[in-house]
Parts: structure tokens; C-alpha cells; sequence
């Protein structure tokens, strides 16, 4: 089985409304079978988009890519939610020292799977205020080897193209 990581970006830059837009689209109680994250606090969304704006703010990364937005969607060999629940814990954990992330698992049929998990990673680190290149080819496959590592299924990307704040 594959695991399929879809990156998209937002090219508006932190003004633009992307993050706010994505942070509520993650947590949609229509959607979400859970949400969780590092460095935030995943119970109240208003309060994670003030903690992603409040690190930004704090390193004057405002200008830059405010997010980045994975979508992971599993094999058919995660057959139930708690399997997907526990994927997404363990996969999030790769950024949880240097990155607010916030992750939910949906359930939605994708590909081969009934689950996947969307994750808003800040591009700016609490730690030092580096951003996370996530166009540097050795940044997205050391994620995707950690993904393997997770799971036990190889995994690929590719990008969704550069996001404006009009879409989600």
C-alpha cells in the first residue's frame, strides 16, 4: 500500500485569510472525527489561530508563507478510525519540537481508505522563526521517510500548487 501526501501552499502570504480559512476547515465538526497538535491548543481553534499568529508575529515572518497544509490519505489498509487516529498522532510528532502543527482525522472515502488527516504546520518555528522549506526536495522526503517509518507503507507526494486566500 501507498500512503499519498498532498502538500498545498498559500502564496498570499500571512494577510491573505489562508491559514484562518484552513484552521476552520480542519476543525469542521462535520468533518472532523478528531482533532489534535503540538504547540497548540487543539480544543479551540480561535485560540490555535492566535498562537500561529502570535509566533509569527513575535519572529517577523508576517510577510511569509503562513502555512503549510498536508493531506494524508492512507492505503485501504486503515480500515477504522482508531488506526487513523494513532497514523496521525505519530506522524505530527515528527514537527512537535520545532513547529506548531494542528492535525484532525477525516472520514471520507479517498483513494482506497475511508481516513485521512489534514495537518496545518506554522512555517515559522516557535524555536528560531527558520520557516520550514517544504519546496526543499530533502525536507518533504525526510517527512515522507518518517511516514514510512509510521506506518509501514511507502509513501509519495506532490503539490496542490500555490493556494490564493480564495480557496481552502
Amino acid at each position: 500500500m501507498v500512503i499519498i501526501v498532498k502538500i498545498k501552499r498559500c502564496s498570499d502570504g500571512f494577510r491573505s485569510g489562508y491559514l484562518r480559512k484552513a484552521l476552520d476547515y480542519l476543525s469542521d465538526k462535520e468533518k472532523a472525527k478528531h482533532i489534535g497538535g503540538y504547540a497548540v491548543n487543539p480544543y479551540n481553534v480561535d485560540e490555535t489561530y492566535a498562537q500561529m499568529c502570535y509566533v509569527k508575529e513575535y519572529f517577523h515572518k508576517t510577510q511569509d508563507n503562513p502555512l503549510i497544509h498536508f493531506i494524508i490519505s492512507f492505503g485501504k489498509e486503515v480500515k477504522t478510525y482508531e488506526k487513523a487516529k494513532s497514523h496521525a498522532i505519530l506522524i505530527g510528532a515528527y514537527f512537535k519540537c520545532r513547529y506548531q502543527l494542528l492535525w484532525a482525522v477525516h472520514q471520507k472515502q479517498r483513494g482506497e481508505s475511508m481516513y485521512h488527516v489534514h495537518m496545518i504546520l506554522n512555517a515559522t518555528s516557535f524555536v528560531d522563526g527558520k520557516l520550514f522549506d517544504s519546496y526543499k526536495t530533502e525536507n518533504i522526503e525526510a517527512f515522507c521517510e518518517h511516514i514510512q517509518n509510521v506506518t509501514g507503507s511507502a509513501c509519495r507526494y506532490y503539490y496542490a500548487g500555490a493556494r490564493s486566500s480564495d480557496e481552502a
